[in-house]
Parts: structure tokens; C-alpha cells; sequence
């Protein structure tokens, strides 16, 4: 008897997680100089971290035999001394990324619904069909996301709607007022993820907290792997009601996010002018970015995000001859999206060794 008679039987229809593929990993394949890769497939902030998280995380790492905090406490109340959360109000992961499966153990199960997009992010996907639960996607025309759609497919039987804003992969985005109707809207047995990413690069969030106050049961999610350059690191949180974080913190593993991802993210937290700059690098590289796929006819999307969705013929052979010269990006096949590739927005020089090679190849 194989492993695969034994196992639940959800986990044989589960989709596998395409990461963007590690530097290393490029370098033996394709026998480069780890020097000579870019790597621009997973968002990451092309900055790095700030300065201070690396000497902070030097002193933490000179005491590394205890656990960690479990509840997290000196981050949690950094956090809430930022935004003006109640600290009750906190879930720390191991990145956003865990508070999506969190949810799923909470609320999804055999019989039951969860609505996605059907471009979102696939790890909405992946947390609820594990649990056991029917994913329900909802088209997104033009790629990006129909609230009215979304609405159409919650039944008796849902119990999570996930709406990343903006959506990766497709680097579209939503006003917030619309998604504060879409919330109001929504019947009182549906828990809704907001997922905000990407809020650091945006200039204008939607107010989770007053629909928290007002009793929508809705949680936001946030990272620390993108803007604060800590992908390494694993750390994120959600921020809900207290009743839902009790639950949250009630099925989290212990000790899930370590000592020094939890000392890393709060020097990351303190330094604001990082956010600001960050923001204002990304900004001008998406501007190289679409005016120089413009300049070689490549169709181009993306106003939000740190990243830029591009459509082309051949994007397979592409993805693959761009990794033969060293660039990494993203290929969007497992999406639904094969005429699709997605780039990270890169340093000046970065974002013009993509340009160049790209037009070398199209």
C-alpha cells in the first residue's frame, strides 16, 4: 500500500504552490555566477531590509536556546502602538500567508464554501481545499476583481470570501469605498480576509478597523516580506475583532513565528522614512518598467503593487530564455494565466537588464 492510499482525500487534488525559483537553485541548473542572477519573480523589496534590522537581528541572535515569545508580546504592542489596535486584536504568522490557514481550520470544512477570485493569490485556494472545503471562484473580468461577482457566489454554505487588494497576480486594484460596500454587504455567517499585502505601497487603505467597530466580521492581513524586506524571515499578523483573534491564537501553532523575525519586524516597524523610500524607488521603477515595455510593444498592466503583469506570445519559451541569461521572473501558467508572465519591480539597473534582455527576445 502506497502513502497516497493513506491520505486524506483532498490532498491528492491540491495544487502545488509555484515559488519564484531561488537564485542558487538558477545558478546550478544553468551553471552562472550567483553574482550574475537578478531575481525578480517574488516581490520582493530589491532594497533589502532596513539598516537597523540587521544589528538588531545580530544582538538577538547571540540568545538563541530559548523559545520565543509565544504570544509575541513586545511586537504585538508595537503594532498596537502604530495603528491603534488593542492588542487583543492581534494574530502574529509565519507571514500573512499562515493567518489564510488559520482561517481555513477555523471555518472551512467538508460542505462548506469559500469564495475567491479566480486570478487571486492560490494560496487562498490551497488553505481551503486542505481543509476540505469546495472552492467557489468568481470570474474576474479584465483580471481584476467583480465585487458584484463575488457576491453572487456566497450561498448558505460559504463561511469565507478572500479578497486580496491589490490582487496579486494581477496587479489591479480596488477603491477602498467599494470594498467597504462590498463588506456591509455581505451576509452575517461570512468571515471576510482582507488581504493587504501590498497596503504599504498604497495611497489610500480601506478603514478595516471602523468595520471591525461597526460588526463586520472581517479580518485584515498584513506582512512584513514585502515593502519591509523581511521575505525571509516569515513574519506577518492579522488584526480582527478579539473574539476571532482568541480563535486565531486558539489553533496557532506554538511558538509559529521565531525570536528573531519577531525582533526584525519590530525594527522594521520603527522606520518609517525605509517605507517612504521604498515607495518612492518602486514608483519609479514601474514607470522604467511600463514605458520601456511600451517602447518594445509588450502589453503591460500593473498600477499597483511592487510588481507589473505582461502578456506575450510564447511566454513559456521566454520565461525559460530569460532564465538562460540570468533573470528570474514569474511565470503565471498555475494561475490560468499562460500567456502571462509577471515581473518584480526591480532596482534602476535591474529593471534595465530585464528591459534589454526582453527586447532582445521579442
Amino acid at each position: 500500500m502506497k502513502y497516497t492510499d493513506l491520505i486524506r482525500p483532498q490532498i491528492g487534488t491540491l495544487p502545488v504552490y509555484q515559488p519564484g525559483k531561488p537564485i542558487e537553485l538558477l545558478a546550478r541548473e544553468k551553471g552562472l555566477q550567483l553574482e550574475s542572477i537578478i531575481k525578480l519573480a517574488s516581490n520582493e523589496n530589491p532594497l533589502g531590509s532596513p539598516p537597523g534590522v540587521v544589528e538588531a537581528v545580530r544582538r538577538a541572535a547571540a540568545n538563541m536556546a530559548p523559545y520565543p515569545d509565544n504570544n509575541g508580546y513586545a511586537l504585538v504592542r508595537a503594532l498596537a502602538g502604530r495603528y491603534g489596535f488593542d492588542p487583543a486584536q492581534l494574530t502574529l504568522g509565519a507571514g500573512s500567508n499562515e493567518i489564510f490557514y488559520r482561517l481555513c481550520d477555523l471555518f472551512a470544512a467538508p460542505g462548506v464554501e469559500v469564495v475567491v477570485g479566480e486570478y487571486a493569490f492560490i494560496s487562498y485556494r490551497i488553505s481551503a481545499m486542505l481543509a476540505g472545503a469546495t472552492v467557489v471562484p468568481a470570474p474576474m473580468p479584465d483580471l481584476k476583481h467583480d465585487l458584484n461577482a463575488l457576491l453572487e457566489a456566497i450561498t448558505p454554505a460559504t463561511r469565507l470570501v478572500f479578497l486580496p487588494n491589490p490582487n496579486n497576480p494581477t496587479g489591479t486594484g480596488l477603491p477602498p469605498s467599494e470594498v467597504e460596500q462590498f463588506a456591509r454587504a455581505l451576509p452575517e455567517w461570512v468571515v471576510f480576509c482582507y488581504d493587504e499585502a501590498y497596503a504599504e505601497y498604497e495611497e489610500e487603505v480601506l478603514d478595516v478597523q471602523a468595520l471591525i467597530r461597526d460588526g463586520i466580521k472581517i479580518i485584515g492581513t498584513r506582512t512584513f516580506s514585502k515593502v519591509y524586506g523581511l521575505a525571509g524571515l516569515r513574519i506577518g499578523y492579522g488584526y480582527s475583532h478579539p473574539d476571532l483573534a482568541e480563535l486565531l491564537n486558539r489553533v496557532r501553532p506554538p511558538f509559529n513565528t521565531s525570536s528573531l523575525a519577531q525582533v526584525a519586524a519590530m525594527a522594521a516597524l520603527a522606520d518609517e522614512d525605509w517605507v517612504r523610500h521604498s515607495r518612492t524607488v518602486n514608483a519609479a521603477g514601474r514607470q522604467q518598467l511600463l514605458e520601456g515595455m511600451e517602447r518594445i510593444g509588450v502589453s503591460c498592466r500593473g498600477t499597483h503593487g511592487n510588481f507589473v503583469l505582461f502578456s506575450l506570445e510564447q511566454a513559456d519559451s521566454i520565461w525559460k530564455s530569460l532564465q538562460q541569461m540570468g533573470i528570474i521572473v514569474r511565470p503565471l501558467a498555475s494561475y490560468g494565466l499562460p500567456d502571462h508572465l509577471r515581473v518584480t519591480i526591480g532596482s534602476e539597473p535591474q529593471n534595465a537588464r530585464f528591459l534589454d534582455a526582453l527586447a532582445q527576445l521579442t
